[in-house]
C-alpha cells in the first residue's frame, strides 16, 4: 500500500481519492482552504487534510494532481522542489498537450521523467469532493500519455493504481488524446453550453412546462463548472476549433436543406445518424 497526496480534492480527485482508500492506501488531501477540506476527512473520503503541505509531500509516493489544466503550471512550479526523487506524479485534466507544456515550463523545458500526464473518461456535470462516488472508474477508460521523457516504471505504477480501482488504462499521445476528447468531449460541452444560452435567451418564463427528458439530455452538461471548462476550452483551442468549424459546416448544410424543405436530405442525415449511434458502445 501507499502514501497518496491528491491536491484538488474536486468529483475526480475525490472520487479516486475514496476508493484508493477503500483499496487500503493512506491518502491525504491537500488544496488552498485546508479547512473547506476538512469535512473530507469525516466523510471517509480521505485519511487527512494535510495543513503543511511540505511534510505530506516528503512522504509521498504517488502525487495527483486535480486541479483545473489552467493552474498546473503554476501548481507543478510550486511542488517541484517538495517531492521526494522517488514520487511519481500523475494529473487528471481534459487535455494533455498543454499539461506536457506547462509541466514541462516549470521545470525547465523538459517534462520530469516520474510525471505521467493522464486523463480518467468519467465524471458527472457536479463538482467538488462533496460529489464524489465510489466506483466511478470501474469499467471507465483512463488514458495515459506518457512522453519519450517518461520513465516507463512510473507509467507502469499509475497503470496499475487506475487498474486497482476498475478502470482499463489506455497510451496514447499527447496529441493523439487531444484530437479525440475535442470531438467526444469538449465539442459537447461546448454545445451544452451553447444551446442553454440560446434558451435562456429567449425563456420568457413560459418555456419551463414545455422542456422534455430530449432537452434535459441535450443541457446536462451545461451544468458544469464554467472555470474549469473554460481552462479545457483555452488549453485544447486549437483542436477544438478545429471540431467547432467542421460542426458548423455541418449545421449549415443542415440549415439549407431545412430552408428548402428537403425531405429526403433530412431523413438520409437522421437514419444516418441513428444508425452510428446505435454503434456506440454501452
Amino acid at each position: 500500500m501507499a502514501n497518496i497526496v491528491v491536491i484538488g480534492l474536486g468529483l475526480i480527485g475525490g472520487s479516486l481519492a475514496r476508493d484508493l482508500r477503500r483499496l487500503g492506501h493512506r491518502v491525504t488531501a491537500c488544496g488552498r482552504d485546508a479547512a473547506k477540506l476538512a469535512p473530507a476527512v469525516e466523510l471517509g473520503i480521505v485519511d487527512a487534510v494535510a495543513d503543511d503541505w511540505a511534510a505530506a509531500l516528503a512522504a509521498a509516493e504517488v502525487v495527483v494532481l486535480g486541479v483545473p489544466v489552467g493552474s498546473l503550471r503554476e501548481l507543478y512550479a510550486r511542488i517541484r522542489p517538495l517531492l521526494p526523487a522517488t514520487a511519481v506524479v500523475t494529473d487528471v485534466g481534459s487535455t494533455k498537450g498543454s499539461v506536457v507544456r506547462d509541466v514541462a515550463d516549470a521545470c525547465g523545458g523538459r517534462l520530469p521523467a516520474r510525471f505521467v500526464p493522464g486523463h480518467p473518461i468519467a465524471g458527472t456535470e457536479h463538482s467538488g469532493f462533496s460529489a464524489s462516488v465510489e466506483g466511478l472508474f470501474a469499467g471507465r477508460t483512463v488514458v495515459l500519455t506518457p512522453t519519450a521523457d517518461t520513465d516507463p516504471a512510473a507509467t507502469a505504477r499509475v497503470a496499475a493504481l487506475w487498474q486497482q480501482v476498475g478502470a482499463r488504462v489506455l497510451q496514447l499521445t499527447p496529441d493523439q488524446h487531444d484530437a479525440a476528447l475535442a470531438l467526444t468531449s469538449h465539442l459537447p460541452q461546448m454545445l451544452a453550453y451553447t444551446l442553454m444560452g440560446q434558451f435562456a435567451e429567449a425563456d420568457d418564463g413560459r418555456l419551463d412546462a414545455l422542456i422534455g427528458s430530449g432537452f434535459r439530455s441535450m443541457t446536462r452538461l451545461a451544468g458544469s463548472d464554467p472555470l474549469l471548462w473554460r481552462d479545457v476550452a483555452l488549453a485544447n483551442r486549437a483542436q477544438l476549433s478545429l471540431a467547432l468549424h467542421r460542426y458548423l459546416e455541418r449545421l449549415g448544410e443542415l440549415t439549407a436543406a431545412v430552408d428548402a424543405g428537403d425531405a429526403a436530405y433530412l431523413e438520409a442525415l437522421f437514419a444516418s445518424a441513428q444508425a452510428a449511434q446505435r454503434r456506440l458502445p454501452p
